[in-house]
């Protein structure tokens, strides 16, 4: 029994070390969640997680009430640790349970073409222990394989965020797929052939689900893309009314500018100066209330999106400056929202965080066939760069790394590039574009 145990703790701490690690790299490394700060709090839930892998064979050897209860605590001991890193959502407990299932029915497969030929001695379940130890390892390796590729740009591989009705359905048909394969592989009754086949099954199961659950980089890209710029259109558009609405009211004020200045006239002519005085304050007013647009770089798109985050920078008591004319009808409409909406959002971000005078200084200067755009923010301290990367802390990157990646794509496609600067806590960031005449 002592020697059992012996055994049964290694076999466990094997696949509970790279169990943990495959989940940690493919949300970390293949998913686009956003990781929270890291809190000593997730060491508890990594302890949790390392306790029921240890103590999911043992259990057998106990009542089967408690037997059962840590067979289903340990089918999920991967979700806290996910809750308290990636925030909590509901659509991890099938995830897990999909991933689990994935992993148990390859290591079936693995049990009955290796391990289970080698008639190792030992607890009745320690082929099928071995096996899913044997298995966590090859997708861990498999996992390592497809870094190293992203890294060396070869291949970049994601993994795409499923509906929950979507994991729900790839959990439960690659969950009857284990338990008719395991009846046949099982079935004394059944000939050799037969199980090959269903080894076979498995593996163009396997190559559907792949296909299904990974993406290559360039769709990422464009989904990010997609998604990138569902704010900013909204705004624009949410702008493109009010001013409407304003150019409606001040050509309605302009209309009645005749009658207003004989009544302002009569006013003067009756030397009824005060009541003159307030009535030309409140025609201030009514001009000032009526006003158009709020910038004017001679691209509408630019100047409504613009007015919007000039908003957002007033509720945020940030100064917001613009200078210079945006080209109209050289850049792509989608490329030029994603490109100010990065940059003004990175500054808006980092100068929400200073302390007594905020500013964002706007610049932009077009030169023949270049243009350059110019955001200069406040921000709370100087920040390292190194390659064109913020080299801070975590909450200084955040604060200036949103979608640089996207702004970067974009001067690249206009054979451009962009340049990060600090200095005297003054963030700048420079895009400059090569535009077509």
């Amino acid at each position: 029994m002592m020697q059992n145990m012996g055994i049964i703790l290694v076999i466990c701490a094997i696949r509970a070390f790279f169990g943990f690690a495959c989940f940690w790299i493919v949300f970390d490394k293949f998913f686009s969640y956003q990781s929270r700060e890291w809190k000593k709090t997730n060491l508890i839930w990594i302890a949790f997680y390392i306790a029921f892998s240890l103590s999911y064979r043992l259990a057998d050897y106990g009542p089967r009430i408690l037997s059962e209860f840590v067979w289903w605590v340990y089918l999920v001991r991967a979700i806290p640790f996910l809750w308290a890193k990636y925030g909590i959502k509901p659509k991890f407990i099938i995830m897990v349970l999909f991933y689990e299932n994935i992993v148990d029915c390859f290591a079936q497969n693995v049990e009955y073409l290796f391990v289970g030929k080698l008639q190792i001695i030992g607890y009745p379940k320690i082929t099928a222990d071995i096996s899913e130890a044997i298995t966590e390892i090859i997708v861990f390796a498999f996992l390592m394989v497809l870094i190293l590729l992203k890294r060396v740009n070869i291949m970049k591989i994601y993994f795409t965020e499923l509906t929950i009705l979507e994991y729900i359905i790839l959990f439960l048909t690659s969950l009857v797929y284990s338990v008719l394969q395991a009846s046949i592989l099982r079935e004394n009754t059944i000939i050799e052939v037969m199980r090959l086949i269903t080894v076979i099954m498995f593996l163009f199961l396997m190559i559907v689900i792949m296909h299904v659950i990974m993406v290559r980089d360039e769709n990422i890209s464009m989904n990010a893309m997609i998604g990138n710029l569902k704010e900013p259109m909204k705004q624009i558009t949410d702008s493109y009314i009010e001013m409407n609405e304003k150019n409606t009211e001040l050509r309605r004020f302009r209309h009645d500018t005749k009658n207003l200045l004989f009544a302002l006239s009569s006013l003067i002519s009756n030397k009824k100066y005060e009541q003159a005085s307030e009535y030309i304050e409140k025609m201030q007013e009514e001009i000032e209330t009526n006003k158009g647009k709020a910038f004017d770089t001679g691209n509408f798109i630019a100047d409504a999106l613009l007015e919007s985050k000039a908003k957002t920078a007033a509720q945020n008591e940030i100064t917001m400056t613009v200078e210079g004319n945006i080209p109209a009808n050289r850049i792509e409409d989608v490329n030029l929202v994603i490109l100010i909406s990065n940059l003004v959002d990175n500054a808006l971000e980092a100068a929400k965080k200073v302390e007594g005078e905020k500013k964002i200084e706007i610049q932009s200067i077009l030169k023949k066939n270049i243009w350059i755009l110019s955001v200069k923010n406040s921000c709370v301290q100087d920040v390292v760069i190194r390659e064109n990367r913020i080299e801070t802390t975590k909450e200084e990157k955040e604060s200036h790394g949103f979608g640089i990646s996207n702004i970067e794509r974009v001067a690249k496609k206009y054979g451009g590039n962009l340049k990060l600067s600090c200095e005297n806590q003054v963030f700048t960031a420079r895009a400059t574009l090569m535009l077509m005449a």
